[in-house]
């Protein structure tokens, strides 16, 4: 009979190594000192690394139909969300009435207390009901926002993370100047950056094995479903909010009609 470590395979393996680095980070005790990030961050990507590398190695001889199943694949991912721009485009909307309305309701100000007082009731509560929407639009906009400037987790990663050969961030140095103004002087260290990141892209590329397209391609492709995952969430979550915010308004508007009525 095996032994019960016989039984344990490369997955699990990997598995249990990048689980153990993770709870690292929980046996910490805060008031006293912080784990290192930065050790945990490297030892949970060298246990998926060697595990992607032993995988893409172990298929030789089948890379080729791998890869061609894995790009059909992938080509039918959808990496956007219609829904969201939708939302935003609405709350953009809202905002800018909003900003009319209250210019126009400043300048009639006085005209309107000249009104039957049901009218102005209903101007009352059409105006709370609106400012509640502002409010609403204003924080879905703060929402997406801060969804914009999320890290995503494999930007946290060099070697499972964007790959090269379709990511800026994983064949472009960091250090390259960005300015839109430069001096001579930044502009000759930005062609010098430009010139080492092409030398080593070309070593890359004339370097890159089978096996080597193949851990790319299963790389790429998960990021892919990785980032699809994030995208479609947060606009779930946006539209969520978005539609409990204008329900809430629209039932501040009937319940304040309805008092408005009965007194």
């Amino acid at each position: 009979m095996g032994s019960a470590s016989d039984s344990i395979t490369p997955v699990d393996q990997a598995l249990n190594a990048i689980e153990q680095s993770f709870r690292k980070e929980a046996s910490t005790c805060p008031w006293f000192r912080s784990p290192k990030y930065s050790v945990l961050f490297a030892e949970i990507e060298t246990a998926a690394d060697q595990f992607l590398s032993s995988v893409a190695s172990a298929a030789s001889g089948k890379e080729t139909d791998i890869v061609d199943r894995i790009r059909k694949r992938r080509s039918s991912l959808s990496l956007s969300s219609d829904i969201t721009s939708e939302v935003v485009g609405v709350c953009k909307q809202v905002l800018a009435f909003g900003a009319a309305g209250l210019g126009l309701s400043l300048g009639f100000a006085d005209k309107i207390l000249v009104l039957n007082p049901a009218v102005q009731k209903a101007i009352a509560i059409a105006g709370i009901v609106y400012l509640e929407l502002v409010l609403v639009s204003l924080l879905v906009l703060l929402w997406y926002l801060l969804q914009a400037r999320f890290r995503y987790p494999f930007l946290s990663f060099e070697r499972i993370g964007n790959t090269w050969p379709w990511f800026y961030y994983a064949s472009i140095s960091p250090e390259v100047p960005r300015e839109p103004i430069q001096f001579a002087p930044r502009r000759l260290r930005s062609a010098a950056l430009y010139a080492k990141d092409i030398v080593r892209f070309a070593s890359k590329v004339v370097a890159e094995t089978e096996a080597d397209e193949l851990r790319l391609e299963m790389q790429q492709y998960f990021l892919l479903l990785s980032y699809q995952g994030y995208v479609h969430q947060f606009s779930l979550r946006l539209t969520n909010l978005f539609f409990y915010g204008f329900t809430g308004a629209l039932l501040t508007g009937l319940f304040l009609t309805i008092w408005a009525v009965s007194i």
